[in-house]
């Protein structure tokens, strides 16, 4: 049987309760050295195909929403046979999941993992391109299955044979994990990962990506970090819209959050020996309704955060981090629809880019970024039916906050 189809549903905790405050310690900086080994990736936005709803278009009709806006790659967090196949011929690279109660089975039987590679790869690729196998989601965040921690990379292991075995060494096999797997995450070039995952599950984890040049991929919400410290956070920073530092880190200078969270996760990834494996960024985003208690979900801030968020990171040259400047952040937002059948609060259900019409939630321009478009990154070009972002706006003033909470501007020390 499938696992829940889309959004965190993979995962045994919503993302809201999966953030956690770190602590602060001794600061000091350094540039993480990152593999040259990878392959060259091309500069687009990849979205989250979450299907938990009652009213979402099909998978085919879905392809073609996609495509008129710009993405180039798709994530599913299941396996759905029929939602794989609607994707060949798409062109669009693609990444399938699993739930995390199917990875004990796959650890401990190779010929179970070579079992799950030929029902849910072999038969629909390489018409439709799949790219990653993400064994799990946002697992490390549930105490309860702790037993399964220890699962993910020997089941990691073995798809990774199945796949050799059969010649198929053009699909990478990761997981998912929270930004939550860390202790402290600020400063940023002081990040470290929790005590109960570092040796036993993140060294033979980042051993294994490392020895296949494949990505570490991390879910970071800055709108959770913000909205946990509303009085501490300047919302500008959480947003990419502020134009000036707000964090120093030694010789690093920070504009946003994101940059900082990143920076951590790269810091506690060399802290333990393995600085040259990248990140990939498997889930971002911004809500655009939530509960009274849930500030600053409206849609002029999700509309802010996401369209600064792919010019940032598919500016021309690459950016990078301060850490990691230079090097391509792979990037997926979350998520293509509002999803009405997700449970917990309001905000759960409201991620979306898209209504389940198929129209735009708000207006957001990815296709003028991209690299499979030609012309200048910054002309401001909409895709078919979605209106266009011209000129900067990734440095003006964030909205007022909804739902009567206030923001008090002041910058203190940051805790992410």
């Amino acid at each position: 049987m499938n696992p829940p189809q889309g959004g965190s549903s993979a995962s045994s905790l919503p993302r809201w309760m999966t953030f956690g405050i770190c602590l602060v310690l001794l600061s000091s900086t350094y540039l993480v050295p990152v593999s040259a080994t990878y392959p060259n990736e091309k500069r687009t936005i990849g979205i989250n195909y979450g299907r938990l709803g009652d009213n979402l278009p099909t998978a085919k009709e879905t392809v073609q929403l996609i495509r008129n806006l710009g993405i180039g790659r798709v994530r599913i967090f299941d396996h759905d046979g029929p939602t794989i196949k609607a994707f060949a011929g798409s062109g669009l690279d693609f990444i399938i999941g699993m739930g995390n109660d199917e990875i004990p089975p796959l650890a401990n039987d190779p010929s179970a993992a070579d079992a799950w590679v030929a029902a849910n790869v072999v038969p629909y690729y390489p018409a439709t391109n799949i790219v990653y196998i993400m064994v799990g989601n946002e697992l490390f965040a549930n105490a309860d299955l702790s037993a399964t921690w220890l699962k993910v990379v020997p089941a990691i292991q073995n798809i990774y044979k199945s796949l050799m075995n059969r010649n198929l060494s053009s699909i990478h096999v990761s997981t998912a994990a929270e930004f939550g797997i860390l202790t402290n995450s600020f400063p940023p070039s002081q990040g470290v990962f929790r005590s109960n995952v570092a040796t036993d599950v993140m060294i033979p984890l980042l051993k294994h990506l490392d020895a296949t040049h494949s990505y570490l991929f991390v879910n970071v919400y800055p709108y959770f970090a913000w909205a946990a410290n509303t009085q501490s956070i300047p919302l500008d920073y959480a947003l990419f819209s502020r134009n000036s530092t707000l964090t120093t880190d030694g010789k690093n200078e920070y504009t946003n959050l994101l940059d900082a969270q990143l920076d951590a996760m790269a810091a506690a990834m060399a802290g333990v020996g393995y600085g040259n494996v990248r990140i990939a960024l498997s889930e971002t985003g911004w809500p655009t309704i939530g509960d009274s208690t849930e500030a600053g979900a409206n849609i002029h801030n999700a509309k802010t955060y996401n369209q600064c968020l792919v010019k940032h990171i598919l500016s021309n040259p690459t950016k990078g981090t301060p850490l990691r400047p230079g090097i391509f952040i792979p990037t997926f937002i979350f998520a293509l629809f509002n999803e009405n059948e997700k449970p917990g609060p309001t905000t759960e259900r409201n991620w979306g880019l898209l209504y389940p019409d198929g129209k735009p939630v708000y207006p957001i321009d990815i296709k003028s970024y991209s690299e499979t478009v030609s012309g200048s990154p910054d002309a401001g070009t909409a895709s078919p039916g979605v209106a266009g972002l011209t000129g900067n706006r990734c440095n003006g003033k964030p909205s007022v906050l909804p739902m009567g909470a206030s923001f008090l501007g002041s910058v203190f020390n940051l805790r992410i």
